[in-house]
């Protein structure tokens, strides 16, 4: 006889909370619009840097705004082989400290349901600093936007663990999410940090200036740009205290900055803002990919 609390014990599926809204929510569009942001025409091998990425920045917003961005990203890593990936992001929805791993066994979306470490996560969560929950899963949009991503591009086989930063993670928060994180980051890792970049307008409360807008949004997002390439992790955070600016996942990106071996390769893939697709610049959103080979 069956138990019946065995339904009780079998772990949950997250996703999907955004499909239809952020991105198509049929299958086939879905992965059509994928493929077209990854490049219609795939890259040889013989045209790409030897070593796989080990890390990627890349934008959240609807695949309508940051998507092609994303996909330049995302791009070079297709048709590569990872073990697991780390998927990193802010918590849009609930407040707390330090980081937060799911309970949950798998993340679904239109393009099929991916297995969780759960067995990793299992031990990672007893760190100091680490929680785990489902709750700041389930209406997040920061991680999911970026798997239909790995999902047309990376080769089958991959487990990932997703990770949300808390809002108002200090240094000792983010200090304990890099020793956590640390042990389980190896050479078949990719560890990927979802994050827009400036927040402009007052929808946002962030209006440092009102003339030239574009430029000056450029100019702030590039500042923060050059601390992340220069592995600078100190430079980064006094950039955004002094500036203000409004990156999303500033502790993520911090995370990734603790963990990259000294040395890594870095380069800006990709930039563009909502602003320039709109003419709206009254309200802008930026976006970035970036991309680190040991």
């Amino acid at each position: 006889m069956a138990d019946p609390n065995d339904r009780d014990r079998t772990p949950r599926t997250l996703g999907p909370a955004v499909a239809g809204t952020w991105y198509p929510s049929r299958t086939g569009e879905l992965a059509r619009q994928v493929d077209g942001l990854l490049g219609a025409v795939a890259v040889s091998s013989d045209d790409r840097p030897g070593s796989s990425p080990s890390a990627l920045i890349a934008p959240h917003a609807g695949f309508a705004y940051s998507g092609s961005v994303a996909g330049k990203g995302f791009s070079l890593v297709r048709d590569r082989s990872y073990k697991r990936v780390i998927l990193l992001g802010p918590s849009h929805y609930a407040s707390f400290q330090g980081a937060c791993l799911p309970a949950a066994g798998a993340y679904r979306t239109p393009l099929g349901t991916l297995p969780i470490d759960t067995e990793t996560i299992a031990r990672i969560g007893q760190r100091p600093g680490m929680r785990i929950d489902d709750g700041p899963f389930e209406p997040e949009h920061c991680l999911e936007a970026e798997l239909p991503f790995l999902q047309r591009s990376l080769a089958p086989g991959w487990l990932v663990i997703p990770v949300l930063t808390g809002s108002s993670n200090g240094s000792q928060s983010r200090r304990q999410t890099v020793e956590a994180l640390a042990p389980i980051v190896d050479k078949q890792t990719l560890v990927v940090v979802s994050s827009d970049f400036t927040h402009y307008g007052p929808r946002f409360g962030y209006v440092p200036f009102r003339d030239l807008v574009p430029e000056r949004i450029r100019r702030l997002d590039m500042g923060a740009v050059e601390q992340i390439l220069h592995l600078d992790r100190q430079g980064f955070n006094d950039y955004v205290a002094e500036t203000g600016a409004t990156i999303c996942g500033r502790a993520a990106i911090d995370v990734l900055l603790g963990l990259l071996e000294p040395g890594a390769i870095s380069e800006l893939v990709a930039y563009d803002t909502s602003g320039r697709m709109t003419g709206d610049w009254d309200h802008s959103v930026s976006y970035a990919s970036l991309a680190f080979r040991h």
